[in-house]
């Protein structure tokens, strides 16, 4: 055997490494992408969850105007959530369709692989035909010293042990490859599946707001009604800034008293002003870096001027709803430290906590854990979000103020899962 079919030798030896290399990084490749369409997968199903809860109430309404803008109210969440459903069964439906080009793409790479190694056995077998036995026996006798002899065995052994290392590879593809062709029809059947889901949740959506419309046709008849409740809208944003305000001014009385000397015992809990710049500071910072309150919530109401779908009225929402599974826990997004406690109408038990300069708001709670002037660190719990008994329902309520202005919470709040 020449130095150039030993050298041969060895560089098929490598391919075979390299290709049980590439096979571990498809897996590992399909495996990262099954795993994100399981997450995907928990997250529809929790809006599911959350979808069915509401139409059970949609199912108790009745002709009343009371009950029917209750049920509009419900059927604007439903509508957002379902929109939000739909979004995630066409990311999980992309997520099939990367694991289907995954596969494909290994379905290739098996047959090719497939092919070379079978081409290379020929050759070995066509070697070995035109060789055979006699030639390794005449190449050993033809040695000129023990040594030669023992290193022209060893390698004869070495190419007997890689042909049958090429029989086993041609095997374990052959194995390969029909595993492959398996999981290719079962993910292409996952992919039918999932598109046939999407077309029926956008058709249920397609009928949910043409409903929704109807509602709006029925609720306009009567404007007086709902001039009424905008009204009340107004005065209920008004009542919640005089809240904030009155709060921010009772400390900054304290502070002038402590000062002059006029109070000399600090109020438990409430920190110096030098804490306060770096509360402050580090709120100012974490703009869109900041933790969202709740877990698992979908924003069914947004920040800023909404037109109302009856009157056309503009009415100017200081915060955002999050809707979530009732009683689900609420923690503080920052350091700060609680101004106070109290029912402010619609918002029900709210919570508002300090953090220098800044303000958040925690409103229609359950329940609430903590005290006026208590300390809070980032992550903290402070409470429950609503339940079926609160005033707002299944949601949080939740308001970002920077000085005397309220601003978008969702632009200081990380980015959703896209």
């Amino acid at each position: 055997m020449t130095i150039r079919s030993i050298i041969i030798l060895i560089g098929i030896l490598f391919f075979a490494v390299d290709i049980t290399h590439a096979q571990e990084n498809y897996e590992q490749r399909r495996n990262q992408v099954v795993e994100r369409q399981n997450e995907t997968r928990s997250q529809i199903e929790r809006l599911r969850e959350q979808i069915s809860s509401y139409n059970e109430r949609l199912g108790v309404t009745s002709e009343q105007y009371d009950q029917m803008y209750q049920q509009f109210r419900e059927m604007e969440r439903v509508i957002t959530l379902q929109q939000e459903q739909v979004r995630q069964m066409n990311r999980e439906q992309q997520q099939i369709t990367e694991e289907i080009q995954l596969v494909e793409e290994n379905l290739k790479a098996q047959e090719e692989k497939l092919k070379r190694l079978i081409d290379e056995y020929k050759q070995t077998l066509i070697f070995l035909y035109k060789n055979g036995r006699s030639t390794e026996l005449a190449l050993l006798l033809s040695s000129e010293s023990l040594n030669q002899l023992l290193i022209r065995s060893y390698y004869l052994g070495k190419f007997d042990e890689y042909q049958q290392e090429q029989v086993r590879q041609i095997e374990l593809v052959q194995q390969d490859l029909e595993q492959s062709k398996i999981d290719l029809q079962v993910t292409q059947t996952r992919n039918e599946e999932a598109l046939a889901s999407i077309r029926e949740e956008t058709e249920s959506l397609r009928q949910r707001r043409a409903m929704q419309n109807r509602n709006i046709e029925v609720l306009r008849q009567d404007r007086d009604n709902l001039q009424e409740q905008i009204a009340e809208r107004e005065k209920q944003l008004t009542e919640l800034s005089e809240t904030l305000d009155n709060l921010i001014a009772e400390e900054a009385t304290i502070r002038r008293e402590e000062a002059a000397g006029i109070r000399t015992v600090r109020a438990e809990g409430l920190p110096s002003d030098e804490e306060l710049v770096a509360i402050a500071t580090a709120f100012r910072e974490s703009k869109g870096q900041l933790p969202w309150p709740i877990e698992n919530g979908t924003v069914t109401q947004r920040f800023g001027v909404r037109v109302h779908p009856v009157s056309r009225t503009q009415t100017n929402n200081p915060g955002i709803e999050i809707n979530a599974p009732a009683r689900s826990t609420v923690k503080v997004v920052k350091n700060g430290y609680v101004m106070g406690t109290q029912n402010i109408p619609p918002y029900g038990d709210s919570v508002l906590v300090h953090h220098g300069g800044y303000y958040t708001v925690y409103g229609n709670m359950s329940e609430i854990y903590v005290r006026r002037n208590q300390t809070l660190r980032s992550g903290d719990v402070i409470g429950l979000s609503g339940d079926q008994d609160s005033l707002m329902g299944e949601v949080l309520f939740f308001v970002v103020r920077e000085g005397t202005q309220f601003v978008n919470p969702e632009e200081w709040l990380q980015r959703a899962v896209p």
